[in-house]
């Protein structure tokens, strides 16, 4: 966003070697290119609010010197051309709630959320420029104060040195900016936003889910872990935010965004029950699930395992293999997880069509 400064850059700098007023024009010039090639790319696009201000700016001096030639001393064009493209800015922070708030509410539907981010880039923009033009507005102050009356040379690093340098700051923090936020979230979980079908229509951040987990829906992988058509269930931890302490399967976890079913059930085996052999793991069943503590797309897997050694382990604590019928005599009972008594059926079904086979 804070590369729409760059028209007016470049009219600062041309004024040093031309006439300000064609200074002026080809500033103006790039910037209406500018904008006229965003607006016409394919598909939807983030809007260049900073770019479209500092254009009119531009266009707005370009009218203004075909009536007046002597609008601003040659000497200070650098500096008004500063104050000029500081405005925009201005304008959008002081009113940055109803800024926003209109680009979010007003657009269509499918271009609401490029809006809505080219609306915050441009506040960001705004705030990075108007500290840095702020920096600038003191040392003027200060140098008038305690160095009046100023040197030539004095005069020329503050009128027309450090203003086209205001812009290239601004833009250069705004990439530091830019490339932190990215370094950050490039170690940052996310989880799919889906539809009712599976379909990922988004993303959120793990802890954005877990927080906000029944405005929308997220797949969950869960693996029902079972030995000799008996099923292993142990309490939930106390620690979880849904049905702490309710008997359930042994693994449960979100599939992260980017991931396959396959590969998120994997690598959620290998954090669980790494010893056990990821070629006895089957996709069962998906269904949706939702209460008002959460809204989730279930993706549910079965382990069959032949040796069920590898279940004694001190981490699952309270955990043992169940028969159907143990099962059964505790349904319903508020014992078991919702979403185990929602499975229950499927996964018996399922276990028992596969012992039958193993018969012949």
């Amino acid at each position: 966003m804070s590369l729409g400064y760059i028209p007016v850059i470049i009219s600062i700098i041309l004024c040093e070697f031309i006439i300000q007023d064609i200074a002026i024009y080809i500033g103006a010039g790039v910037g209406v290119l500018s904008s006229i090639y965003m607006w016409q790319r394919k598909g939807p696009h983030i809007p260049q609010f900073i770019l479209y201000s500092t254009t009119g700016m531009l266009l707005l001096l370009t009218i203004t010197s075909f009536f007046s030639a002597d609008y601003c001393p040659e000497a200070m064009f650098p500096f008004t051309l500063e104050i000029s493209a500081i405005i925009p800015p201005l304008i959008i922070f002081l009113n940055r709630r109803r800024f926003l708030s209109y680009h979010t509410a007003q657009t269509h539907k499918c271009c609401k959320q490029f809006f809505a981010q080219g609306a915050e880039a441009a506040i960001v923009s705004a705030r990075v420029l108007l500290l840095i033009g702020f920096l600038h507005f003191l040392i003027i102050s200060l140098a008038i104060l305690f160095g009046h009356p100023l040197n030539d040379t004095l005069r020329y690093i503050l009128f027309r040195i450090m203003p086209p340098c205001v812009f290239i700051l601004g833009i250069l923090f705004n990439q530091f900016g830019i490339y932190y936020f990215n370094k950050i979230m490039s170690h940052t979980v996310f989880v799919p936003i889906v539809t009712k079908k599976g379909d990922v229509i988004g993303k959120a951040m793990a802890s954005e889910a877990i927080n906000r987990k029944n405005e929308y829906i997220n797949p969950v992988i869960r693996i029902t872990v079972t030995s000799h058509g008996m099923l292993f269930l142990l309490p939930r931890p106390q620690c979880s935010i849904l049905e702490k302490g309710k008997t359930d399967i042994l693994m449960e976890n979100y599939l992260l965004y980017g991931e396959t079913l396959e590969q998120g059930a994997e690598r959620i085996l290998q954090e669980i029950l790494p010893s056990a052999p990821p070629q006895n793991l089957h996709f069962c069943f998906m269904y949706h699930f939702e209460n008002e503590i959460t809204n989730r797309l279930v993706y549910n897997f079965i382990l069959d395992l032949n040796n069920d050694s590898i279940l004694c382990n001190k981490k699952f604590k309270g955990g043992k293999l169940w028969t159907f019928q143990q099962i059964e005599h505790n349904l319903h009972r508020n014992f078991f997880s919702s979403c185990f008594e929602r499975e229950y059926e499927h996964t018996k079904e399922i276990i028992y069509t596969r012992e039958k086979y193993k018969e012949f």
